[in-house]
């Protein structure tokens, strides 16, 4: 339990007395990206034709989520972002060998694969 159990209503919240006040506007969301960039299978972005633009990698809450606009559960981003960012990481320091370039099976879509 995290405040003061003794404190009512609410064990968190104290007494809001002295300002300056500030308002946010706050709307329900989520922590995962939803519409991140487009990448490749080697994170690479892809630019509005289609094709990798040179140097752009992406991973984390910065690429689309490959879970397609779900968010089942705190955490469910920090997997793809490691695994994103290794493969961009050896993408970007040319270790990916000579296929760089998509099969055709997936037309460089991450989320086919899932």
């Amino acid at each position: 339990m995290q405040g003061d159990p003794e404190h009512g209503p609410n064990p968190s919240l104290g007494k809001l007395a002295k300002g300056p006040f500030h308002a946010v506007r706050i709307v329900p969301g989520s922590l995962g990206t939803f519409s991140g960039l487009d990448a490749d299978r080697h994170a690479r972005v892809l630019g509005r034709d289609g094709a990798p633009i040179p140097g752009l990698f992406a991973v984390g809450n910065d690429l689309s989520s490959i879970f397609a606009g779900h968010y089942p559960s705190g955490g469910i981003t920090l997997g793809p972002a490691m695994t994103f960012g290794y493969i961009a990481a050896h993408a970007a320091a040319g270790r990916m060998g000579t296929d760089t370039q998509d099969t055709g099976t997936t037309n460089g879509d991450i989320h086919a694969a899932v």
